[in-house]
């Protein structure tokens, strides 16, 4: 069953240049909206995004980013939080 969350990555310096997104899209299926960005490359940042796949692969994915150091916060699920930043 198809789910959809909405969080907010956090990116340090260091991470800002790494395709985080694509590889979640691409190694982890899931399929992303990008809410809203912030990103500095001399500050870092972060990117409000809607994340859609399966639960398996949303939290296999999003736990890959957590060790990539990514900060992660969850803002809403299924259209729960739909303004949050």
């Amino acid at each position: 069953m198809q789910e959809t969350v909405r969080v907010q990555l956090n990116f340090a310096l260091d991470r800002v240049k790494e395709p985080v997104i694509w590889h979640l899209s691409h190694y982890y299926r899931l399929k992303f909206s990008i809410r809203y960005a912030s990103i500095d490359v001399e500050k870092g940042g972060y990117t409000v995004v809607d994340f859609s796949g399966e639960r398996e692969d949303l939290n296999n994915g999003l736990a890959w980013a957590q060790e990539q150091g990514v900060e992660i916060s969850a803002l809403g699920i299924n259209g729960a939080n739909e303004w949050a930043i």
